[in-house]
């Protein structure tokens, strides 16, 4: 089992970061950097805040209700005058106040069931924000390891690039004094030339994925950003006796997605039971005090009595209890009540799909760990044996048994072996990394 995987080559590059006091970014550091200052992240967060509000106003329903009222009227020509309920043709001022409250006995427990309801959507939004937080992650490993392979293809392409320069050398002094046919040395330049470029090449590749992991984690451009390049693997011990079974189990109780689509569902069935509770009859209780001022009530001078008698003497109180059957809406209830039964049947299909889509996403990612662990493998058997095959050749091509040719043959074998283990290994870290995630919904080391 591949125990970890070190970027060659780079080791001066991470002390010259250290000593010009350059922090070293591991790969949890990067996704943290990412959530904190991703827009879609912050966008999320902000949906949840505004389920939350939702969910504490369906609480918050369930309070009785209290309003106060002041009314000031000026009125003219004929119109009733509140003294005496009569019809009067004279002109007066009228002033009364109130103040009214209603709490709901029962409404087909309505309320009961939209407090159920936000309480399962507001957890479908933490549920959303988990699976961008994941998403963006996703997207910073990916990144994060397209850097370190394009690192480490950039260190064995410096490597071959000093060899063929070394050869060239050593060739050189031996064309000089007669050792070797100049037609070595110029197939040798001709090797060096190549290998220049796929250095040029390979360093190119770095900058740009470099400044692709930059843009997902929202880094400034201008700003360096060195990598740690020892990437361990995250688990103590083999995985070969994990079953598909097993891991969807896990998988099922730890993702998000799979979460969200589950409250969706509960979410659902309370909207269906909010419009079955509309059908049945609500009753409330009622109760209130008002007062009034009138300038057309007077006493037995004919002078209007003053305001504050007025307020004090015409208050009056009232306690009611009512009931509200209905009737007729227009059709408008059994429309909301079919409406929410076919979104229940949606939400109940849309799990079904998400737990299909996890349960061949389980089995291909065991499937992809267990060819990329036998790819590794195999590449470093052949790096082993292409690493012999050169020694071989450069004692061969020193005694004059092969020629130059030859010889670039091997070394050419090295290269493409050193860069199929570098490839297959960040391979298997990666592929076990997201099977770690399917068993405990972290991509964090942590």
């Amino acid at each position: 089992m591949i125990r970890y995987i070190v970027i060659g080559g780079l080791s001066l590059l991470l002390s010259a970061g250290i000593l010009n006091g350059q922090p070293i970014w591991d790969i949890d550091k990067c996704i943290q950097y990412a959530w904190d200052n991703n827009l879609s992240v912050r966008t999320q967060e902000l949906g949840v805040r505004i389920q939350k509000t939702d969910y504490l106003q369906a609480n918050n329903d369930l309070l009785p209700s209290l309003s106060a009222q002041s009314y000031l009227n000026q009125n003219y020509g004929r119109s009733i005058d509140p003294s005496t309920n009569t019809y009067v043709d004279v002109q007066f001022l009228n002033n009364s106040y109130g103040v009214y409250g209603a709490v709901d006995i029962f409404s087909g427990f309505m309320k009961i069931n939209a407090i159920a309801m936000e309480k399962y959507n507001y957890q479908v939004e933490k549920d959303k924000l988990q699976q961008v937080k994941n998403e963006v992650a996703f997207s910073v490993i990916n990144t994060y390891f397209d850097v370190l392979l394009k690192e480490g293809l950039s260190s064995i392409a410096r490597e071959n690039f000093q060899l063929s320069r070394d050869q060239l050398d050593y060739t050189t002094k031996l064309v000089n004094v007669g050792r070797k046919a100049g037609t070595d040395l110029l197939e040798i330049e001709a090797s060096l030339a190549t290998d220049s470029f796929l250095l040029v090449q390979a360093h190119h590749l770095l900058i740009q994925a470099s400044l692709d992991l930059k843009y997902q984690m929202n880094y400034p451009l201008d700003d360096s950003l060195d990598i740690d390049t020892v990437i361990f693997s995250i688990f103590s011990q083999t995985m070969d006796t994990l079953s598909m079974v097993e891991l969807f189990g896990l998988a099922s109780e730890t993702l998000p997605n799979m979460k969200m689509v589950e409250n969706q569902v509960i979410a659902a069935k309370k909207a269906v039971n909010i419009s079955q509770g509309s059908f049945a009859p609500r009753i409330g209780f009622y109760a209130g005090w008002n007062t009034a001022y009138a300038t057309t009530l007077k006493n037995e001078n004919n002078q209007v009595i003053p305001f504050t008698d007025q307020f004090s003497n015409n208050g009056s109180e009232y306690l009611s209890l009512g009931i509200e059957i209905p009737l007729f809406t227009k059709l408008s209830k059994y429309t909301k009540l079919s409406k929410s039964k076919l979104e229940y049947q949606q939400a109940k299909v849309q799990y079904d799909d998400e737990a299909h889509k996890l349960l061949m996403g389980v089995e291909r990612s065991l499937t992809d760990w267990r060819s990329a662990r036998a790819e590794y493998t195999s590449a470093q058997k052949q790096l082993i044996q292409s690493e012999k095959a050169f020694e071989a050749a450069e004692k061969k091509l020193e005694k004059g048994l092969i020629n130059i040719i030859e010889y670039y043959i091997q070394k050419n074998k090295v290269f493409r072996a050193k860069t199929e283990v570098l490839r297959t290994g960040l391979q298997v870290l990666l592929k076990e990394r997201y099977i770690r995630f399917l068993m405990t919904g972290s991509l964090l080391n942590t």
